[in-house]
């Protein structure tokens, strides 16, 4: 396929985009036959000359060099390829005045489509690299919408064809139409639900897989509600259902269906569980309140209500753990720092203010020391801006080795951190700052070579204080701060090392 220019390429997509309007307008206009007279010559021959485009514009689409991935086109292909093959099998039987059977070639036919949308629909969410966790609460909401279908298609479908009677496989065949019916709507839902880019194509799809089963119960409503009416009217919408997934497959925007989703667009779908939710619970509760004494009504009823209480339950339950785990994650990110992990600036106020409190209480001492690195600038402007985060971020997990899980390690920016430490000792000052030279001074690897950095430590040891007559320590940590800063930068102007700061009595 020659190379297109900007402008020709985009008069193609509107070209393409036209053709999928137009098989669409086109299979409508030549369904009203098929609506007025269904049993008729004109509409036996525009029925299939209306499929006859569909599986036409179904090849072409999967064939396109520029489809990135044709295996689900190619199957939808496939399936459009059976329905035409049955609709021309069945009528040319009947061209040839040869006997109806209650189960023939155009059964198989027909059925042999099911496995082949549901395989190239499944295939299609398989290509969005959805995670596992989403793909099963996508499956608890099928479970429920698809719970509720059933409870519908069994009352409507299923118990009338029990009821005819009939040889078991012309009840089997019956049965499999209104089950591969509610598989591709459960797909279709499926797809509804699933992350991704919602172009033009995604509608059109879900729309040809989610109208089956539709059209099957309002097929068996008909009788009910205009007895007059010949169903077989209702093939023309049909048709057009069809032609929705033809008109997918040629147009511009089928790319987005096998693309990788984002999470854009999740919270909007939300919005569409609770409706969808809310309707199959809905539609539970009303189909199981008509009176009806075939027991396996009873039965699937009941079944029905228990899976969709399960599921609902499920779902509910992961909702819930997922906020909570949610403001946790907002929570941690709120006082620690985001490239380290560690207590940010926030944090480490807030712990400060505590250790005072604690002294009061319990007459404990601590011990604040103020770490600036020597050399890191070098390193960040010879390495680049990552070598300089991985050095902070091993720094701080050494930091972090030093101290009880009770002390605090905290970022204040750049290559700054501070540490605290609770119910310390004199000793423990002087330990604390040649141990944190010692661990900064290691080498770190960084791109496959070693580097090193210094440390300029100010250590600041406070005894237990008198609480101040207002409640306020402001004024006593900013003060335990600078003089642990002021300790950092005697230590850096005798060329790194510690300082320790004369003990401190607030």
């Amino acid at each position: 396929m020659p190379h297109l220019g900007s402008e020709e390429a985009d008069r193609h997509h509107v070209n393409v985009r036209s053709g999928s309007a137009w098989l669409i307008a086109a299979c409508a206009l030549l369904a009203v036959p098929t609506v007025i007279d269904p049993d008729g010559a004109v509409a036996e021959l525009t029925y299939l000359i209306g499929m006859g485009l569909i599986v036409a514009a179904l090849w072409w689409g999967a064939t396109r060099r520029n489809v990135p991935s044709r295996v689900p086109w190619l199957l939808f292909a496939g399936a459009g390829s059976c329905w035409l093959a049955g609709d021309i099998v069945q009528r040319a039987l009947a061209w040839l005045g040869s006997p109806e059977v209650e189960v023939g070639l155009p059964d198989v036919l027909w059925l042999a489509s099911y496995p082949l949308l549901i395989a190239g629909v499944i295939r299609m969410i398989k290509m969005r690299g959805v995670s596992a966790a989403f793909i099963r609460d996508i499956g608890l909401d099928v479970v429920v919408v698809g719970a509720a279908a059933s409870v519908v298609a069994t009352f409507l479908l299923v118990t009338p064809l029990l009821t005819a009677g009939g040889k078991p496989i012309q009840l089997l065949v019956d049965y499999l139409y209104p089950l591969g019916d509610l598989a591709l709507f459960a797909l279709a839902i499926t797809l509804m639900l699933t992350p991704g880019t919602r172009g033009r194509a995604s509608i059109l799809l879900i729309g040809a897989l989610g109208l089956s089963l539709p059209l099957d119960l309002l097929q068996a409503i008909q009788p009910t509600i205009a007895p007059r009416f010949d169903e077989a009217r209702l093939d023309g919408l049909l048709l057009v259902g069809n032609a929705l997934l033809g008109a997918a497959a040629i147009h511009p925007s089928r790319i987005s269906l096998t693309e990788r989703a984002s999470s854009r667009g999740r919270h909007f779908m939300n919005r569409w569980r609770v409706i969808l939710l809310g309707t199959s619970l809905c539609a539970v509760s009303v189909v199981s309140t008509i009176p009806d004494a075939a027991p396996q009504n009873r039965l699937v009823a009941v079944a029905a209500s228990v899976l969709v209480s399960i599921a609902v339950m499920i779902r509910f339950y992961r909702v819930v753990r997922e906020r909570e785990e949610a403001e946790v994650a907002l929570r941690f990110q709120a006082d620690h720092d985001q490239l380290t992990g560690v207590a940010n600036r926030f944090l480490l106020m807030n712990r400060v203010s505590a250790a005072l409190s604690s002294q009061t209480e319990a007459g404990e001492s601590l011990v604040l020391a103020w770490v600036d690195l020597d050399g890191f600038k070098l390193i960040n402007d010879s390495w680049g801006h990552s070598a300089g985060d991985e050095v902070i971020r091993t720094v701080a997990g050494r930091l972090s080795m030093l101290v009880r899980a009770s002390d605090t390690v905290a970022r204040m920016g750049g290559d700054e951190f501070v540490v605290l430490c609770q119910g310390a000792t004199p000793q423990r000052a002087d330990q604390l700052g040649q141990q944190i030279c010692e661990a900064v001074g290691r080498a770190i690897e960084v791109d496959g070579a070693e580097v090193t950095v210094g440390a300029s430590v100010g250590v600041v040891f406070a005894e237990p204080h008198t609480p101040s007559s207002t409640g306020d320590d402001r004024l006593l940590i900013d003060d335990l701060l600078h003089r642990a800063d002021s300790a950092m930068y005697e230590a850096k102007r005798a060329g790194g090392g510690v300082w320790i700061a004369s003990a401190l009595s607030l």
